[in-house]
């Protein structure tokens, strides 16, 4: 028997809305206000037809019988927007400020020291792929060691990130002269497609993270930059808190913080370890 689909979905109401903010927050730190409710109805309906349910009461049960719908439901609900090259002020600081000084610490060791840095809530990849076109370009042919951890809790964005082709639209902000050098345009079938090149992609590794998780960050060794822009505007000041102390305790000493351009962190707040400002946006660890 062929299986029906039904094509209304009711209303979502303040108590199942409740629900389902009670359980994100809980989850991923995610904070819904009420102005996000139609917004949240609009992108959980489709997803009650696919699955044959009317009413989002059913929706919820079902997702408390079944864990593995919950990154489904994250995916569906979790904004992603990003850009090439974004704030171009922290690259700057990046081509200005801190990789002189890593060059030059390079230059004055035997052995090569390697840059180790974090983009949190990496969405499709533009931010990882920015920052490691950045570090290509600066040490050319005699880079020292570097590594980038790109993460997100959206594991379809993760997919995108990953095989890192765009479409034009999407790199049109990136000067011309990079985009010849880093990126391979696509032809034929592919045509108006542009992917990212090795010497590129090789510096980053994707990796799904719950920023928001109890547990420790997945983070071997200290790191010296963290760039976690934009993410924070969804999150409440209590989960914020929470999470500026855990990035805290993964940065070396003296390692470099990035939020996004209308975040910040209350310096003279008795609940977060203590950071320098030392630009707008642009923080260091006591």
């Amino acid at each position: 028997m062929d299986r029906i689909i039904l094509d209304n979905v009711q209303e979502l109401s303040e108590r199942d809305y409740r629900k389902i903010k009670e359980l994100v927050y809980t989850s991923i730190g995610v904070n819904l206000t009420e102005s996000k409710k139609s917004l949240i109805k609009s992108r959980l309906s489709k997803r009650l037809r696919q699955l044959n349910f009317n009413k989002f009461s059913d929706y919820i049960e079902f997702l408390n019988q079944n864990p593995n719908e919950l990154e489904i439901m994250f995916n569906l609900i979790t904004t992603n927007v990003t850009n090439f090259f974004r704030e171009e002020n922290h690259f700057k600081f990046l081509r200005k400020k801190y990789l002189p000084t890593i060059k030059t610490q390079t230059t004055n060791k035997a052995n090569q020291m390697e840059i180790r840095i974090w983009s949190a809530g990496c969405s499709t990849g533009e931010e990882p792929y920015s920052i490691s076109i950045t570090i290509n370009e600066f040490f050319k042919n005699n880079k020292p060691p570097c590594k980038i951890l790109a993460s997100d809790i959206n594991t379809e964005v993760l997919k995108k990130a990953h095989k890192g082709i765009y479409p034009r639209k999407q790199v049109e902000r990136i000067p011309y002269e990079l985009l010849v050098k880093y990126f391979k345009l696509g032809i034929n079938e592919n045509e108006g497609l542009f992917k990212i090149k090795d010497s590129v992609k090789q510096l980053v590794t994707f990796k799904k993270i719950n920023l928001n998780t109890e547990k420790e960050y997945p983070i071997k060794k200290p790191l010296d930059i963290i760039f976690c822009r934009n993410v924070f505007i969804y999150f409440d000041s209590e989960t914020q808190n929470k999470i500026l102390n855990k990035f805290y305790n993964v940065l070396k000493p003296q390692g470099i913080l990035f939020l996004g351009h209308s975040e910040k962190i209350n310096i003279e707040s008795g609940n977060i370890k203590g950071w320098n400002q030392i630009q707008p946006t642009i923080y260091k660890k006591n």
